[in-house]
Formats: structure tokens, C-alpha cells, sequence
């Protein structure tokens, strides 16, 4: 079995187990942009050298758990940390500009754009896309993909960084990546963060809408 091979179903692997410390999770295997992951044994696993710049599985934080705070850059080149928000929920997911998957990452922006909307005239909490692809969604990139997505800076971040940096906060939301065979494979997750900087929720896969998001993040409200 190749590296590449190894490496990919030692994600999958890890995603199964990380689902012990998920609320609410898809009945359906583990995604990667749309489709399920092979498994390979706990010995291939081990076998594997940690790379930083991908997620690592099991150390994803469970609901009513403090999210670990962490500083990455929004679509206008300005530093954002998760504290900042503290006293409203907010809103998290991950996804990258170029994925080709109309069942994936389009279908996020588009379920998050109508959450937009109705934030907007809710008057509270706040949204986080964080990239999964950092080296290619720089800034200026993020820029434009909000631009097409209608998205308002002041309630709606696109968020990238160094890829280490990156890769820590989709491991703390179970969030695994990696590429294979030139194709960037992903899982798919929304989270709401509560005013106090907790995981009040999480989703995986496609199976969630913007009003069931909605609800959580006023359950999630302060007061």
C-alpha cells in the first residue's frame, strides 16, 4: 500500500473514533468532500510521521468544551481570533474556494449566505469559514470568493493562515484533510461556538440547514 494510500485511511480511521467526542453526528460514514474513506489497521496508522500541516485525528473537542482560541487572517488581510467574539455566537465551517464538488463547498457558501441573511436581520452572531486549502486561498483570494458569496466583513469572515496554523483549529473541530492524487480531500463540518467560547453544536456532513444552525446559534446566545 502506498504512503499516500496509508495516510489517507489513517484519517478516516481517526475520524470514526473522533466521532466519541461529537454531538450529533451524520449517521452516514465519515466524509471527504462528498464520499466515504478506506479504513486501514491501527498498525499502518502508527507506522505514519506526524505532519504538522494536516489535522490530526482524535484531539477534536467535544460539545460544552472551551474551543482553544486561535488567531488566523479574514478576506481583508486583518488578524481574527475567536476570543473576539466572545458574547455572541458564531458560526464555523470549513471549506476551500476551488473545490469542484457542487455537493460540498458551494452547497456550504450557499446554506451560509442564507444563514447570513437571516443573521442579518436577527441582528446578532457572527460567521467563520476557515480554508482547508491555505496555501492557495490567500487573502486576496478569500476576498473575491466573498465578494461572489455576498458576504458582509463585518459579520462574515473567511478566514486562512500558515498551514500548521490552520491545520490546529480544524483538528480541535474534527476536521481531517490531506491531499491525494492532486485532488485536496476534505470533511465537511459546521460548528456553533457559544457566547462563552464553547462548542454548543456540531454537524458533519451535508446534512444540516441554515434554519436547524440558526436555532442553535440563539440557543447559544448570552443570557
Amino acid at each position: 500500500m502506498s504512503r499516500g494510500r496509508l495516510l489517507a485511511a489513517a484519517l478516516a480511521a481517526a475520524a470514526a473514533i473522533a466521532s466519541i467526542a461529537a454531538c450529533r453526528r451524520s449517521s452516514r460514514e465519515p466524509e471527504v468532500a462528498g464520499h466515504a474513506l478506506d479504513v486501514a489497521p491501527a498498525s499502518a496508522r502508527a507506522a505514519e510521521p506526524v505532519d504538522p500541516t494536516i489535522p490530526q485525528p482524535n484531539r477534536a473537542i467535544g460539545v460544552g468544551d472551551s474551543v482553544p482560541d486561535f488567531s488566523l487572517t479574514d478576506q481583508s488581510g486583518v488578524a481574527v481570533r475567536l476570543s473576539q467574539y466572545r458574547g455572541e455566537p458564531v458560526g464555523v465551517t470549513f471549506l476551500y474556494t476551488s473545490c469542484p464538488d457542487i455537493n460540498a463547498c458551494p452547497m456550504t457558501t450557499a446554506r451560509f449566505s442564507r444563514l447570513d441573511a437571516m443573521l442579518r436581520e436577527k441582528k446578532f452572531g457572527h460567521l467563520l469559514v476557515v480554508t482547508v486549502d491555505p496555501e492557495h486561498d490567500t487573502p486576496a483570494v478569500l476576498k473575491q470568493y466573498a465578494e461572489k458569496a455576498g458576504a458582509d466583513s463585518k459579520r462574515w469572515s473567511f478566514l486562512t493562515g500558515e498551514p500548521a496554523a490552520v491545520a490546529e483549529v480544524a483538528s480541535r473541530f474534527g476536521v481531517l484533510y490531506m491531499r491525494k492524487d492532486g485532488r485536496l480531500l476534505h470533511q465537511q463540518a459546521v460548528a456553533v461556538v457559544d457566547s462563552d467560547g464553547k462548542l454548543a453544536a456540531i454537524y458533519y456532513g451535508e446534512n444540516w440547514e441554515p434554519e436547524q444552525l440558526l436555532r442553535d446559534m440563539e440557543k447559544a446566545r448570552k443570557g
